[in-house]
């Protein structure tokens, strides 16, 4: 179905068109009274070569789309005949001009989104009305959209993202963040008493494991005292391990503390210093495997459920006010964060130039589909009622202009011939 003609459209056609029928007007009646007065050949001469140069653009801006008066006429109907090839330029040149992943960056720079945005949900009011529009709107798109389809492009989303961070850097980042942290062993100490704790409700099975590395059970009776002396040892150590550990949880001082952050601080130098292979192949190895794949998938899905029980509650039980005030006011912190900020805007402007650089071609192939499926008719009606106007203003130019051409013409001739 054919788009209907721009109301502008239609105006400027009927300007361009009526300009032409005057200007054929004022030729006959130049023309009839050519020899009463000195005006009139000046006229003659202004309306014949206003009608040449409107019946020159008539047809250059008609021949774009059809036949002019429908004949078939070479190198005319450009746009129908060549629909396929417009559609690929058209694609080309989007993907060229906006979404090559320099050009994203730099306009990212330039606009500044993320900045804008927070500016935006640095009032109140506004934070107010983007919440109650998502509260509103979210819950009833996810419902329409099929969730599971929903949680595995997320986790595709989440792999390919883990894919792209380098694992030893980050964990490097990590851990020396972690060691710098002056709450570090109230994290750890849990830890620590947890083990001890295992350790000390598994006895049996520890001290089981412990007996099973004696001498051969060929010499039945030394087996035997084997056995009894690595029960009675093993009993002791295990006893002796729980309570250590339960005494380093309860002193953030004890010297296991310092064993344990010293081989975290190895850990992070040998990555430092060259283990980038190994822990790539862990994480690779990790991100690819099935169950990964799956319990990824099951938390973003249920993240998605447990986000629509949320703006269900929030817009039933009022606290969407609480929650206005709380954005309001991170907003406005992070405006005033001029570091963070910029942070933010780099960030965001990578990714932003990372996803145009992976599905740019996408993009393209989409635009280039979509102008495929149209009719040829249903081309030319979108792409007249966008620039049609314009070019009709062409045909008012070109009638004008040469009108004036046609004076100085007579003109010229006047000064050189005399006639």
């Amino acid at each position: 179905m054919t788009d209907l003609p721009d109301p502008s459209l239609c105006k400027m056609r009927r300007l361009a068109t009526g300009l032409l029928v005057f200007m054929a007007v004022l030729y006959v009646l130049a023309r009839s009274l050519e020899g009463s007065g000195a005006f009139w050949p000046w006229l003659k001469a202004f309306s014949e070569a206003a009608m040449v140069g409107a019946l020159a653009d008539w047809f250059a801006v008609t021949a774009l789309f059809r036949h002019p008066l429908g004949l078939p006429i070479p190198h005319t109907a450009i746009v129908k005949k060549e629909k396929a090839r417009i559609g690929a330029a058209v694609a080309s040149f989007v993907r060229k001009s906006f979404l090559m992943p320099e050009e994203v960056t730099r306009q990212w720079m330039e606009w500044k989104p993320a900045r804008q945005l927070a500016k935006h949900l640095s009032s109140r009011e506004n934070a107010t009305i983007r919440l109650q529009w998502l509260v509103t709107r979210l819950p009833g798109l996810v419902k329409k959209s099929d969730r599971k389809n929903l949680a595995r492009l997320g986790a595709s989303g989440i792999r390919h993202g883990a894919g792209t961070v380098p694992m030893a850097r980050m964990v490097t980042i990590l851990l020396k963040g972690f060691l710098r942290s002056p709450g570090r062993r109230d994290l750890i100490a849990p830890i620590i008493g947890r083990i001890g704790k295992s350790v000390s409700d598994n006895r049996d099975w520890v001290m089981e494991e412990a007996g099973k590395a004696t001498t051969p059970k060929k010499l039945k009776v030394v087996d035997f005292l084997s056995k009894a002396a690595a029960s009675a040892v093993s009993g002791k150590a295990v006893e002796k391990f729980a309570t250590q550990m339960a005494a380093a949880s309860a002193d953030p001082q004890h010297p296991l503390y310092d064993k344990i952050e010293e081989a975290l601080r190895e850990t992070a130098n040998e990555l430092e210093a060259g283990g980038v292979d190994r822990w790539e192949v862990i994480k690779a190895r990790v991100i690819n495997d099935p169950e990964t794949i799956k319990t990824v998938e099951e938390v973003v899905d249920q993240g998605l459920r447990l986000l629509l029980e949320s703006a269900e509650s929030l817009h039933e039980n009022g606290t969407i006010d609480r929650w206005s005030e709380v954005l309001s006011e991170a907003a406005t912190r992070l405006l005033n964060d001029e570091k963070r900020m910029a942070e933010i805007e780099d960030r965001a402007a990578e990714m932003a130039s990372r996803f145009f650089g992976r599905y740019g071609d996408s993009a393209e192939k989409l635009v280039n589909r979509t102008v495929d499926s149209w009719e040829a008719n249903e081309l030319i009606a979108r792409i007249e009622n966008q620039v049609g106007a314009d070019l009709q203003f062409i045909r008012v130019n070109g009638t004008l202009i040469g009108g004036l051409v046609g004076l100085l013409l007579h003109g010229a001739g006047l000064l050189v011939w005399g006639s």
